[in-house]
């Protein structure tokens, strides 16, 4: 007959110092405690499963007591009696709460989050803000907490859907690129399976996309009384400036209310604006005519020493909002039908394709469209370099002569 195996006392546990080598104090029925050289604790049950001994870690003393050691024991032998692996069941165990956790960090809000932080730095602050915004008001709300993995083509529909109820269709086409891209992104890292924006026919959904005409004036008459106005203008100086400075060089609004003054090459006569300012991604050489440098020549004895050529009121290290430029113009008495700070853009693309010698490709670059395939854009950037300044040259006569000048 087998001796039974001397059960241990809590009293014993807490007293047993450790050894040079580990060593196992035994309470029956197969559960053990392991102690190891460094003094730790460990409770441990041995037993066999299929013909084969296995051992199985039920934790650490003092966290676990012997009493609840011999509970969890007991626990144990009924699975092994009812033909269930421990060690088995807590490997699957682990790896359902291992994709549990998955599916509340990829959640649809954390990973549109992760990857809207990392393309901050590649477009401006109103475009990054402007996705911010939509995503947290018309789709985290609905989508936002589901793993991304579990969002379908019938939920973004829905977003879009409400979206288009409001009457905000050019809203919900900015999202619905910005949820797609989101996908993109997360599919190519391995976050998400595949796009179910891929799935969807936007055209279909919210009817084809209306193209947008700026309000602009392409008559002299009209483009001398806006010009006159802008010279008349009472308002903040550097204001006034930045609206003559758009009209002489036909650049997109950001990237005036942007404009640094070590962008600024008077030698060569240009304003370099680097890639990570241009919506193409591409640099853009403006030529500098001497109109252009003349304003820029005022206007830096009042802002010469600050980053920004065109700076915030507010606050001469921050960059003028782009509603200051809208509201110049509304309080110079034109509407919002009449004309917009784009609209100076508009103006020269209209006049200079209609009226200039100058070729389509050169107005086009100018003015920072994309013009052929990515070679041919390379070579045309250095191609129509001296065209463009003619070109900008042609412009600023034409708007100084319609003025009276």
């Amino acid at each position: 007959m087998a001796k039974p195996t001397a059960t241990l006392t809590a009293t014993q546990i807490k007293g047993v110092k450790p050894k040079e080598k580990n060593f196992k104090l035994f309470d029956g029925g197969g559960l053990y405690l392991e102690v190891t050289p460094s003094g730790s604790k460990l409770w441990k049950l041995k037993y066999r499963f299929n013909g084969k001994e296995k051992k199985y870690s039920i934790g650490k003393y003092p966290s676990i007591e012997l009493a609840e050691a011999r509970i969890k024991r007991d626990e144990l032998k009924i699975l092994i009696a009812n033909d269930v692996d421990p060690n088995e069941k807590k490997k699957k165990e682990k790896q359902a709460q291992k994709l549990q956790d998955e599916k509340q960090v990829n959640t649809f809000q954390n990973l549109a989050l992760q990857r809207l932080n990392k393309v901050r730095d590649d477009i401006s602050e109103s475009h990054y803000k402007r996705m911010l915004r939509g995503f947290k008001n018309d789709c985290f709300p609905f989508i936002g907490s589901k793993n991304i993995d579990e969002v379908t083509a019938d939920d973004i529909i829905e977003i879009m859907q409400r979206m288009e109820k409001r009457g905000v269709k050019e809203s919900a086409r900015k999202l619905f690129q910005a949820i797609s891209k989101t996908y993109k992104w997360a599919v190519s890292n391995r976050y998400a399976q595949r796009n179910p924006a891929n799935d969807i026919d936007l055209n279909e959904l919210l009817g084809k996309q209306e193209v947008k005409s700026y309000a602009t004036f392409t008559d002299d008459e009209n483009i001398r009384g806006l010009l006159l106005a802008i010279d008349g203008y009472q308002g903040e100086y550097t204001t006034k400036q930045a609206l003559k400075f758009m009209s002489y060089t036909a650049v997109r609004t950001i990237n005036i209310r942007h404009a640094e003054w070590n962008e600024i090459d008077l030698k060569t006569k240009q304003w370099n604006i680097p890639a990570s300012k241009m919506k193409t991604k591409n640099d853009l050489i403006v030529p500098l005519t001497d109109s252009a440098i003349k304003v820029l020549q005022d206007t830096k004895e009042l802002t010469g020493a600050y980053k920004y050529i065109f700076p915030s009121i507010k606050s001469k290290t921050a960059p003028m909002s782009d509603n200051t430029l809208l509201g110049a113009i509304r309080r110079l008495g034109f509407t919002k039908e009449e004309f917009t700070p784009h609209g100076f853009r508009s103006m020269f693309s209209s006049i200079a394709h209609e009226k200039s010698p100058y070729k389509y490709e050169a107005i086009e670059l100018q003015l920072a469209h994309s013009v052929g395939n990515s070679v041919s854009k390379a070579y045309n950037r250095a191609k129509y370099l001296n065209e463009r300044r003619e070109l900008m040259q042609w412009w600023s006569d034409y708007l100084d002569e319609v003025r009276g000048e």
